[in-house]
């Protein structure tokens, strides 16, 4: 069987149900191992695909398309501050293809570092193309007791090794 190929495009308001679809498939199944049920209920409370709007007028939302959206990746300024890949994408150079184009952009803005804030299940990948750890952080919401573990991240952007 064939894999389709692959291509990386601007998202459009038309892919916001397709992209909250690959963000929550990323979440429930790839974070599960570090992550709590709990844990993963918080991140997940609350949102719908009418949070990805702003980012996508703004020009700053790119999705992965093979037959459909298989993963997304959002900037702001010199942060990466989305980038996720459906269960089934993951592993296939998704991810590195979506890193690059974020960190292009980043870098085309003249911004001598790019920044992240890393799930406990993204280290290493993002460690691979050279961002290193510079802190530690938790997410939380609202008045819940429940807090999501993070790595703060960032990676030179003169001489790095980035996809």
């Amino acid at each position: 069987m064939t894999v389709p190929a692959m291509r990386i495009r601007p998202a459009t308001e038309s892919d916001v149900d397709s992209i909250f679809r690959v963000h929550r498939n990323s979440v429930e199944t790839l974070c599960r191992r570090e992550y709590s049920a709990a844990q993963l209920a918080l991140w997940l409370d609350g949102r719908d695909p009418s949070i990805y709007l702003d980012a996508i007028r703004k020009e700053s939302i790119w999705v992965a398309e093979r037959d459909r959206i298989v993963g997304f990746v959002e900037i702001d300024g010199f942060e990466v501050t989305k980038l996720f890949i459906a269960e089934d994408g993951s592993f296939r150079g998704v991810g590195k293809q979506l890193l690059q184009t974020a960190l292009n952009r980043i870098a085309a803005s003249g911004a001598p570092k790019a920044y992240l804030e890393a799930t406990l299940t993204a280290v290493k990948f993002y460690e691979k193309y050279g961002f290193r750890a510079v802190g530690q952080g938790v997410f939380t919401r609202g008045n819940s007791p429940v807090q999501l573990e993070i790595v703060k991240m960032e990676l030179d952007l003169e001489g790095s090794k980035a996809p």
